[in-house]
């Protein structure tokens, strides 16, 4: 059905009830298919070996420098991005990396938190769209 986007994860209980299924905007469509294509590993979707991102293949290597893991994240986002998303123009993807200190006293955990921004061009509407959301690597947790 063109112009219906639906909720993920679908509610296969509510189609067996038949009740409809949970419906969403076009933007908040584009955002979960961003952060599909940002957390899935390539060659994790058997139909689509391109599909999602290399995120996965650095997750444990924590000796790269924070601009190297900004550069590199960036870089595979654009690539899935334009080859996956055809309903944005993308036009920038800014990653920022920090230390961050996880738990409580005596369990503390340094990870890096990736931020990540995404700012495109919605075609059908021709109106701005912007995406933000962050993760924790080492290993990839969100």
């Amino acid at each position: 059905m063109k112009g219906a986007y639906y909720k993920i994860p679908f509610n296969f209980e509510s189609l067996i009830e038949k009740k409809d299924a949970d419906k969403i905007s076009l933007d908040a469509s584009i955002s979960q298919h961003l952060f599909l294509i940002a957390t899935t590993s390539l060659g994790e979707c058997k139909f689509d070996e391109t599909y999602g991102s290399e995120i996965w293949e650095m997750d444990f290597d924590l000796m790269k420098s924070d601009n190297t893991l900004k550069e590199f994240i960036g870089d595979t986002l654009k690539r899935s991005i334009v080859m996956h998303e055809k309903r944005i123009q993308l036009e920038d993807v800014e990653v920022s990396v920090n230390d961050h200190n996880l738990g409580a006293f005596g369990k503390r955990r340094m990870k890096k938190k990736v931020s990540i921004g995404i700012k495109g061009l919605i075609l059908e509407t021709n109106r701005p769209f912007n995406f933000y959301y962050s993760f924790f690597v080492g290993p990839l947790s969100y």
